[in-house]
């Protein structure tokens, strides 16, 4: 009695593993959609910016703002995480 009682716990904490792998799952992938279509939009947003730029100012002061302007941004994001790191 005590043995069959042990193995369906055993077999329901493994079926609740498999629901929660499952859900974790899906929302990795969602999560790596949504990821995806920013990553695309951010790419569209920076073609419109240097071309904005480029027609006001030519197409090397274009490169070198929006060059400027990510490398700001990796800048900006390193401090974050060192930040963070330091935190924890």
């Amino acid at each position: 009695m005590l043995l069959s009682l042990a193995r369906s716990a055993s077999l329901y904490g493994l079926a609740m593993a498999a629901v929660a792998a499952r859900r974790t799952a899906a929302r990795i992938c969602l999560y790596l959609v949504i990821v995806v279509l920013a990553l695309v939009g951010l790419g569209f947003l920076t073609a419109a910016a240097f071309l904005a730029l480029a027609q006001a100012l030519g197409a090397v002061y274009a490169s070198l703002i929006v060059g400027c302007v990510y490398l700001v941004a990796a800048l900006v994001a390193l401090l974050v995480a060192q930040m963070r790191r330091r935190r924890w």
